[in-house]
């Protein structure tokens, strides 16, 4: 049986303690660290990191500043870059509440996704392997969307708009989108300052390379109506590198992860690392602490 996870904070970027939780794997084998999307939070993955702890990966996943329990305008961000600040500053927490000299992999969802990218395109690190989920590399969302997010970004930066985020378009499962609901600590806004930014950063993240050497799991739902697929499966392709995966989840909305036949997709994840645990023995990258 998996033990409740570990709840705590640390510090991100400018100080902000930005809120985490751990899931203990009882027999250890790896560790992940995980970054959710817009307007969601870590919580949200409860389900997934007890299936993957039970396999033996313990997970650690935060709340990103603006979001769940962590502190700051909903859906807002002062500029890019502290995301990624503030992933760095989870990584030093993670190396603390985690087993030291394990596996240690790296994955994000949606926005979670495309801050995971641009990390392992700018800095080197001790991760054996990635897993991106449906990454926000071009926007399915309506163009009225784009184009007021444009628009505010100049005009009035702070200002919080619709993200266009509905929960039919991230999950087909009746359950989910009721618990979507009723959850408090789920928005639906981003200000106009953060979407300037994730298109700027979209912009550069599609044309800088990768690790070579870095085994990589994409997963790409075939219906997603808020991130371009499309987009998604010509950046995987054109990745250059041994141990690149592409899975396309036919007929799977936004979420993989919570819509509906997402056991598959659990297995999928936890077979693959399974699958880079055992290949990546003796690899000097996973016994970094």
């Amino acid at each position: 049986m998996t033990p409740p996870c570990r709840e705590g904070k640390g510090l991100g970027a400018q100080d902000v303690e930005l809120f985490w939780r751990v899931w203990d794997a009882p027999s250890p084998k790896a560790s992940l660290l995980l970054v959710h999307g817009l307007g969601e939070h870590s919580g949200r993955y409860d389900e997934f990191a007890r299936v993957l702890a039970q396999g033996g990966t313990t997970v650690f996943a935060f709340d990103l500043r603006g979001h769940g329990l962590s502190p700051g305008p909903r859906g807002d961000a002062d500029a890019f870059p502290r995301f990624l600040e503030d992933l760095l500053g989870m990584e030093e927490e993670m190396a603390r509440e985690t087993p030291v000299g394990l596996p240690r992999f790296l994955m994000g969802h949606s926005l979670g996704g495309l801050i995971c990218i641009r990390r392992l395109q700018l800095f080197k690190g001790p991760y054996a392997g990635a897993v991106i989920s449906a990454p926000w590399l071009a926007t399915a969302l309506p163009g009225w969307v784009r184009r007021m997010g444009r628009f505010l970004g100049l005009a009035l930066p702070g200002v919080p708009i619709p993200a266009g985020l509905k929960p039919e378009r991230l999950t087909r499962d009746p359950d989910m989108i009721r618990a979507w609901r009723q959850d408090p600590l789920i928005h639906t806004r981003i200000t106009g300052r953060l979407f300037r930014e994730v298109e700027r950063v979209q912009a550069k993240a599609l044309v800088a390379p990768l690790p070579r050497d870095l085994p990589l799991l994409f997963l790409v739902p075939g219906g997603d109506r808020v991130a371009q697929s499309s987009v998604t499966v010509g950046f995987a392709q054109g990745i250059v590198g041994e141990g690149m995966r592409v899975e396309i989840l036919e007929g799977r909305e936004h979420e993989p992860l919570n819509d509906l036949g997402r056991e598959e997709v659990h297995r999928m994840v936890l077979d693959w690392l399974a699958t880079q645990v055992d290949l990546g023995r003796g690899d000097p990258r996973a016994s970094r602490g």
